[in-house]
C-alpha cells in the first residue's frame, strides 16, 4: 500500500490542508487575473480613444447625461465658457516627472449652462518664501480642447484651500450643473492668443501599464497544483520511515548489503580462530604425558 503504516486521519488531514491551500491559490490567481483584464481594457479603450480626433464636448458627454459614457474617458473634446477664478482650488501631493507639484482646478461654465472641471496646469510647488505662479484667465470666452478624464473616489479628507482628490465633493460648487467627468487642458484660445495651459505646464497624461498582474495569477495557479503533490510527497516519506524503522525492530529483518558483513560476522573468524587454538592440548599435559 503506498501510505501503508499511516492512519486514515493522518492522511486525511494532510491531503485536507493540501486541497484547502489549493483551493485558496486558485482563488487569488483569478483575481490577479481578473485585475489583469480589467488593466487589458483600460489600455485598449485609451488607444481607441486617444486615436478619435477631438470632438464638441457635447457629442461625447450629452448635456443631459448624469455619469460619464464608457467611451467617453480619454477623448479629447472642445468646449466653450468663462472660467470662474474664484473657484481655482490647489491639487497637492501629486509629483510630476519626480517634481512636487502644484496642480490647478477650476469650473468652466459653458455655454450650454453647464459647468465642467478643468485641470489647467501645474506648477513646481514653490518654497516657504516663493510667490507660486497662479493662474490669469481671460476676462471673456475662452475655447479648451482636453483630454476626458473619470472622477477620482472621494478619499473623505476635508478639502480647505487644497484638496487630495479629483472630485466635485472636494472642490467649490460651481455655478451650473455638473457635467460628469473633467478635463485635462491641452489648449486655451481667448480673443487674444492660444496656449497650451492657463498656467505651468499641461499635467501628462499616466502611462498606462499592464503590471504584473499576469505573472503573479500563473504563480498563484502553479503554487496550487504543487501544494497537493508536496502533500503526497511528505506522506509518503512518513511511510517509508515508519516501514523503515519497524525492519529495524524485527530481528533478522535486515540483511547486510552485498560485500558487507555484520559486526558479528567480522567477529566470528577471529573467535573461531581463538577456539581452534585452544583446541590442543596444554603445556602442562604435554609435560605429564611425558
Amino acid at each position: 500500500m503506498f501510505f501503508r503504516g499511516l492512519s486514515f486521519a493522518r492522511i486525511a488531514l494532510t491531503l485536507g490542508i493540501a486541497l484547502s491551500v489549493s483551493a485558496v491559490a486558485i482563488v487569488l490567481g483569478m483575481w490577479q487575473y481578473g485585475r489583469y483584464e480589467v488593466r487589458v481594457e483600460a489600455r485598449d479603450a485609451y488607444r481607441v480613444a486617444v486615436e478619435e480626433p477631438a470632438a464638441p464636448l457635447n457629442d461625447v458627454v450629452p448635456a443631459d447625461a448624469e455619469d460619464l459614457p464608457a467611451d467617453a474617458e480619454w477623448r479629447t473634446v472642445t468646449v466653450t465658457g468663462v472660467f470662474e477664478p474664484d473657484t481655482t482650488t490647489v491639487l497637492r501631493g501629486r509629483p510630476i516627472d519626480s517634481t512636487a507639484a502644484w496642480q490647478y482646478l477650476a469650473w468652466l461654465d459653458t455655454e450650454d449652462g453647464r459647468s465642467v472641471l478643468v485641470s489647467v496646469g501645474w506648477v513646481p510647488q514653490p518654497g516657504p518664501n516663493e510667490d507660486p505662479e497662479a493662474p490669469e484667465y481671460t476676462n471673456g470666452t475662452a475655447t479648451v480642447t482636453g483630454v476626458i478624464r473619470a472622477w477620482e473616489e472621494d478619499d473623505g479628507k476635508e478639502a480647505t484651500d487644497s484638496v487630495s482628490r479629483i472630485t466635485p465633493a472636494q472642490v467649490p460648487q460651481p455655478h451650473g450643473d455638473v457635467s460628469p467627468g473633467y478635463l485635462m487642458i491641452r489648449e486655451y484660445c481667448d480673443a487674444d492668443q492660444c496656449t497650451a495651459t492657463v498656467v505651468g505646464d499641461e499635467v501628462p497624461l499616466p502611462e498606462l501599464t499592464l503590471g504584473s498582474h499576469l505573472s503573479y495569477a500563473w504563480q498563484w495557479w502553479v503554487f496550487a497544483a504543487l501544494a497537493p503533490t508536496g502533500a503526497v510527497l511528505l506522506l509518503r516519506r512518513d511511510a517509508n520511515e515508519i516501514a523503515a524503522a519497524a525492519r529495524v525492530s524485527t530481528p533478522g529483518a535486515a540483511e547486510p548489503a552485498p560485500g558487507q558483513a555484520s559486526a558479528a560476522t567480522a567477529r566470528k573468524p577471529a573467535s573461531a580462530r581463538r577456539k581452534k587454538r585452544r583446541s590442543g592440548p596444554s603445556d602442562e599435559e604435554i609435560e605429564d604425558a611425558l
